[in-house]
Order: structure tokens, then C-alpha cells, then sequence
């Protein structure tokens, strides 16, 4: 195992991110079963106990807004640690098959639990907070990503030793016309590091309206959440400019 300090940061954080939410999945699969049998006194209950999921949810989202790029940084900080490795590309290789699903798992767990909070917010925002039942529900089927990350980071940073893996460059030689997207983006077109992000959280709002409105149809409530979906797509259109015009300043 090769562990320096942003190792450290990356598995407390996923721990951290585990405990927290195992704990608020036990608290929403109670409401999740038996809001719909309980009397009008018992319900201020649960309306408490969902506001402890919703707030879980809201550090959860920010521990995994944390996690993901500096799971990103950990891994050009163990770039000198891994003889033949000029990249990023040699020390995933080096790390794989975890450190690949390890990569994609972040970003997946990332935009499930936005969806979460974005439907969780619209429930904050209507009459009677109508939608605790599927939150919760849908809150307990989430946590299992949790785990996987967590278990992959273990798996990935347990496995990784000082072998020689090889470079980027056999893989994206010259002669095969596609280059190496890790030297491109670190190294050649840094701006893209704000372009891809920007272009990947305007989709996530446009797949969050389309997955709300599912719930927004079933409770009716189309007129309370219409202004907040027109800003959410609102929020779609400027990180589309802002990912625009990074790629525009990085090519001129």
C-alpha cells in the first residue's frame, strides 16, 4: 500500500460519508415503511426525522463534492510513487480494475444524490412537504453507493504498490492518432478541468427535471415546482456558457 496524507483524506472522508449515512438510511427506511400508517400526532415525528435524512443528504452531497476531485489530486500526488508512470493513466493502471470503478463510482454517487437533493429541495419548497415517503425511500436505496465507494477506495489504495506499470504512451502512441485525455487535460488544456465539469453539471440538471418531474406529475404539484424548474434549467444554460467560454479562452 502507498499512503501519503491526501490517501488519508480520501478514505476518512468515504468513512466518514458511510457512518453518517448508514445511520440516516436506518432513520428513512423507518419513515419510509410506516408514514403512511401513522395517526396526525405521529407524523410531526417523522417530519423530525426526515429533517436529520434531508440535512444527512445535504453533508453527504458535500462530502462527495470533496471527494471527487481531490480522489483526482490523490492520485498525481502517488504519480512519483509508481515507477513507469508519467499520468494519472499509470497509476490507475496500476490500481486496476478498482481504481477505475473507484473513479466512475464517485462521480455516479456525485450525481445520484444531487438528484436526491434536487427533488428534496422541491419538497422543501411546496405545501406540506408531500414527498418524505419516496425521499426516503429512494434515500435507502442510495446508501448501498456509499459502501461500494468506500470499498473500492479501501481496495484501490490497498492494492497500489511501487510496481513498474507503463506509461501512457503505449497505450496512446503516436501512431494511433488519439492522445493520452489525462496529459491533455493536466498538462496541455488545464481549462478543461473547468469546461468538463461545467458541460457535466448542466446535463445533471437537465436529467434532474426530467427524473423530478416523474414525482411533480404523481403529487401534483406542477404549479408550485414550475419557477423552480425554469431555474434549474436556467442553471443548465450558464454552465453550458461558463464550459463554453473556458474552451473558447484554452483554444484562442
Amino acid at each position: 500500500m502507498i499512503f501519503n496524507l491526501y490517501v488519508a483524506a480520501v478514505l476518512a472522508i468515504a468513512l466518514f460519508a458511510m457512518i453518517i449515512g448508514t445511520y440516516s438510511a436506518m432513520k428513512a427506511y423507518g419513515i419510509g415503511v410506516n408514514e403512511k400508517e401513522i395517526s396526525l400526532d405521529e407524523r410531526y415525528k417523522f417530519e423530525v426525522d426526515y429533517s436529520l435524512v434531508s440535512t444527512v443528504g445535504w453533508v453527504t452531497l458535500a462530502s462527495r463534492l470533496v471527494a471527487a476531485p481531490l480522489f483526482f489530486v490523490t492520485v498525481i500526488s502517488l504519480i512519483p510513487s509508481v515507477p513507469g508512470a508519467m499520468c494519472e493513466f499509470g497509476v490507475l493502471q496500476a490500481g486496476s480494475p478498482y481504481s477505475w470503478l473507484g473513479f466512475g463510482i464517485k462521480f455516479f454517487t456525485l450525481f445520484a444524490f444531487g438528484g436526491w437533493l434536487f427533488l428534496d429541495y422541491i419538497n422543501k419548497k411546496v405545501k406540506g412537504s408531500q414527498m418524505i415517503t419516496p425521499l426516503s425511500q429512494l434515500f435507502v436505496l442510495l446508501t448501498p453507493l456509499l459502501f461500494v465507494d468506500a470499498a473500492l477506495d479501501l481496495l484501490f489504495f490497498g492494492s497500489l504498490t511501487p510496481m513498474v506499470v507503463p506509461c501512457c504512451m503505449v497505450a496512446y502512441s503516436i501512431g494511433s492518432g488519439i492522445q493520452c485525455p489525462f496529459c491533455l487535460v493536466t498538462y496541455q488544456m488545464p481549462l478543461l478541468l473547468i469546461a468538463i465539469p461545467a458541460f457535466i453539471i448542466a446535463l445533471a440538471f437537465l436529467a434532474w427535471i426530467r427524473f423530478s418531474k416523474i414525482y411533480i406529475d404523481r403529487y401534483n404539484i406542477q404549479e408550485e415546482s414550475r419557477n423552480l424548474l425554469r431555474k434549474a434549467g436556467l442553471l443548465s444554460i450558464v454552465f453550458t456558457i461558463i464550459g463554453l467560454v473556458a474552451i473558447t479562452i484554452q483554444i484562442y
